[in-house]
């Protein structure tokens, strides 16, 4: 039987500061996209982040696919919602989706073939410009390269086997996801791959909200 994937999604759908537009939209999107994935054995743990507009959301996609989780209201960038989705995930391999994001339909099943012989992997992303909702189309995009370094990476560009030594202990505050990769770059073996299907589609101080 072919290995499990967990994903982590960490949802406040509330207003703070750098907020995507159309939030519900496009946390609906993201999870459409799991739901899409041509990759058959996975789950879906999303954590409500004190959040009560998440949970009424997820509500409508509920299976034994997707489970949702919630916390009372954690510190901002708070790597402990993260953490608590990786507690409940039963996969054994990890990646992460951020609520105004989506996967192309064949990410899961790259990510699977992918990470085999590695503790993780590390993987470029795509940009979208222009996406058309009505018809679920991306209009105009580019391929980011990712490198490992702070401020080029974020948990959105990695997957992690379901193994102890890899946690979220201590790795809270800004900075809070690269705090988390350095953890893996000192501790585990790596490879970068380029053929992910990651769509982001919100970037803070840009033009990039569709």
């Amino acid at each position: 039987m072919s290995v499990k994937v967990s994903v982590i999604m960490a949802s406040f759908l509330g207003d703070y500061m750098y907020a995507a537009k159309n939030r519900v939209d496009k946390f609906n999107r993201a999870v459409n996209s799991f739901k899409s994935q041509t990759y058959p054995n996975k789950e879906l743990i999303i954590v409500s982040d004190g959040c009560p507009i998440t949970i009424a959301e997820t509500t409508k996609h509920l299976s034994n696919e997707i489970k949702l989780f919630g916390l009372t209201k954690q510190e901002y960038f708070s790597g402990l919602v993260r953490d608590y989705g990786c507690k409940k995930a039963t996969g054994d391999i990890i990646c992460y989706l951020d609520t105004d994001d989506f996967f192309g339909n064949n990410h899961l099943q790259i990510i699977a073939s992918s990470i085999q012989n590695y503790d993780w992997i590390y993987f470029n992303d795509t940009i979208i410009y222009r996406f058309h909702p009505t018809e679920n189309r991306i209009l105009s995009s580019v391929v980011r390269e990712t490198k490992l370094e702070r401020g080029s990476i974020g948990t959105s560009a990695i997957a992690h086997k379901n193994i102890p030594q890899i946690s979220w202990s201590g790795c809270n505050g800004y900075g809070h996801d690269w705090d988390f990769i350095h953890k893996l770059m000192a501790n585990t073996n790596h490879r970068k791959i380029e053929n992910s299907e990651y769509k982001v589609c919100h970037i803070p101080n840009s033009s990039v909200d569709c």
